[in-house]
């Protein structure tokens, strides 16, 4: 829109140019012929006059001598007619005059239109500028009060600004009030489930049967099960209502990588599987090093789960000027396109899903890696095995979402 409006602009003051050059062409031309007209009928008028002298007239005319036109022009002042562009009583000089008025007319309309331009420019930046302080979050009134087709423009920005603080203020209050709610319901849900823990620990001193043992047993896990799914819950709760805090600095790949492997050391042994990582090696990651790796922890898990015992899970790394790629595979079925569509999709449980699985493991690793300028996509291998590939980006910005 803006390059049409600069285009019509430009090409109306060409249109007025050319016709201010046209007008001024026509009139110069009509000048000449009338000129040309009025010099003949003067000259018939002088012949007819002496017509004893025609043949020196004409002489003179095609070949006078300096002398000769000095002569003439003496005895023309003493007639009343003199040498001069304005004071020359004929055709051509009326044209010149005209030709001139056009072209100052041309001057001035091309300055009027240069000045309304830089004036619009002007007002255009302002309130462009205005509304970037804004959106960094600089309420200032700082706007200028000229009287002009912005003013309506300027008066509802004015008015938006006021509604936008307002909102934001109250959306402020909001989110401290709930990250205050979400950390009392942690404190609240973490007693119950510690004294449950504990119970267990005192039944397990005093059941003696094998039968009993196991039900404990069991009991411990679903115990272990709440509280992971209470701490998911609350981190993701946390994360929509933007009240979780990430530290972000540099750290080692291999340290992050290996931190997120151990979390879940215990599954992989468990189901006698191998945990691979190539090419992390000397490589940084600008990230939040326990969230991450709590991150990764939930795509490890996932992976372990669907892999079958005795198979290997890898994790290879590389990096370059715009992102740092981390790619998570296992030697699973797959995924099928549904789920790859779907599968951070909070609640969310594939076809090979356990009962125990709801579904938040890795739609809390996608929020963490996004809010790290990350991005996290789900494919399937070509030899088989799920892959989950994510790149986080440098402090350049993300050169997909800026497309």
């Amino acid at each position: 829109m803006k390059m049409n409006r600069k285009s019509t602009g430009i090409s109306a003051l060409i249109v007025w140019m050319g016709g201010c050059m046209l007008a001024c062409s026509g009139i110069c031309l009509w000048a000449i012929r009338r000129s040309e007209a009025a010099f003949y009928t003067r000259a018939s008028l002088l012949m007819s006059a002496a017509p004893e002298s025609a043949g020196k007239m004409m002489q003179a005319l095609k070949s006078g001598l300096p002398e000769q036109e000095a002569a003439g022009a003496g005895l023309l002042k003493r007639y009343g007619y003199e040498a001069g562009l304005f004071v020359f009583h004929d055709f051509a000089g009326l044209a010149v005059r005209l030709s001139l008025c056009f072209l100052l007319l041309g001057a001035a309309g091309f300055f009027c239109y240069w000045w309304d331009k830089k004036r619009r420019e002007r007002r255009v930046g302002e309130l462009s500028g205005y509304l970037a302080r804004i959106n960094r979050g600089e309420y200032d009134m700082g706007i200028s009060s000229a009287e002009d087709e912005y003013s309506r423009l300027q008066d509802e920005i004015y008015k938006t600004v006021i509604k936008l603080r307002e909102s934001r203020e109250e959306a402020a209050e909001g989110r401290q009030k709930l990250s205050e709610n979400l950390t009392d319901i942690s404190h609240q849900l973490k007693t119950p489930l510690t004294s449950i823990s504990l119970l267990q620990e005192l039944l397990e001193e005093q059941v003696e049967r094998e039968e009993g043992r196991q039900l404990l047993e069991r009991m411990e896990q679903q115990t272990e099960h709440i509280r992971g799914l209470v701490s998911a819950l609350l981190t993701l709760s946390r994360l929509d209502a933007g009240v979780l805090v990430l530290e972000k600095k540099t750290v080692d790949l291999q340290e992050l990588l290996t931190s997120a492997a151990e979390s879940v050391r215990s599954l992989a042994d468990h189901r006698k599987q191998k945990i691979l990582m190539e090419g992390a090696e000397g490589l940084q990651l600008s990230c939040d090093l326990g969230w991450t790796a709590e991150a990764l922890a939930n795509i490890l898990k996932n992976c372990s789960e669907h892999s079958p015992e005795g198979g290997c899970i890898f994790i290879r790394a590389q990096q370059n000027f715009i992102y740092t790629r981390i790619e998570i595979e296992d030697e699973g079925p797959g995924l099928s396109p549904e789920e790859c569509k779907r599968i951070f999709e909070r609640f969310y449980q594939g076809r090979k899903s356990g009962r125990e699985n709801v579904g938040v493991g890795l739609s809390m690793a996608k929020s963490l890696i996004e809010s790290q300028n990350g991005e996290i996509r789900a494919e399937n291998r070509k030899n088989g095995g799920a892959r989950f590939v994510i790149d986080f980006y440098s402090d350049g910005g993300n050169p997909a979402r800026d497309l």
